[in-house]
């Protein structure tokens, strides 16, 4: 996509976001969060990160008050069923450096190797609960193909189970994670634009609305 393109496609999503329900009375306030200061970030860490999601970080910020919690239909290996999702919406780059220590501190807990986390950018968590989500940047989205999850750029990390090092950790000496979804425009495209949610309404009969969701959480 051009600069333009992901510009509009991720108005798009936050739009697309507030059709379905989601946030109801609340505005998207616009991110403060400038080109320069991520490019200060990518400098520091020695990273580049994926032009959608430096788009998104620039966008707007997700109200708080309701801890940036959001659901959606997905595809669990063929089933289509709700999964709650955390989404991480920072005010400046600083908080996803701390999120990052965090990551860290799970390293030396877990006495993994040095800068085995060093190709991953927390971007919220996973089942709102099971672990961290990350874009894994060893991964490039223009490598990623939809049916080989090997090739997967998001990817999240079960912080139950602690033996990451055979779980997770590569030949190259990176962590890597269990695959979640192809890259950060297929997450917008699920939890944001809703995009199984047609698909699952014709096949469930069941309508996926803003209500229907928070009723999942009853159950």
């Amino acid at each position: 996509m051009t600069s333009q393109e992901e510009k509009e496609f991720v108005a798009g999503a936050f739009q697309r976001l507030k059709e379905r329900g989601w946030f109801p009375g609340e505005e998207f306030e616009p991110s403060s969060i400038s080109g320069q200061e991520i490019a200060a970030f990518e400098q520091e860490h020695q990273v580049r990160l994926p032009s959608l999601y430096k788009t998104f970080l620039r966008s707007f910020w997700l109200p708080r008050n309701r801890s940036n919690s959001i659901c959606a239909i997905r595809d669990e290996d063929g089933d289509l069923c709700p999964l709650w999702q955390m989404i991480d919406s920072p005010k400046s780059m600083n908080e996803v450096s701390e999120r990052m220590e965090i990551l860290q501190e799970i390293r030396e807990f877990c006495e993994l190797p040095e800068d085995c986390f060093r190709n991953l950018i927390p971007i919220g968590d996973w089942g709102a609960g099971w672990g961290p989500l990350c874009i894994d940047l060893s991964r490039p989205e223009e490598r990623v193909d939809k049916n080989n999850e090997h090739t997967w750029s998001l990817v999240w990390f079960d912080h139950e189970e602690f033996d990451w090092d055979e779980q997770y950790l590569g030949e190259d000496g990176l962590l890597h994670g269990a695959e979640a979804l192809p890259d950060f425009k297929t997450f917008l495209e699920v939890y944001f634009y809703g995009s199984l949610e047609a698909r699952y309404e014709q096949e469930e009969g069941i309508k996926p609305t803003y209500e229907w969701y928070q009723d999942t959480l009853k159950r």
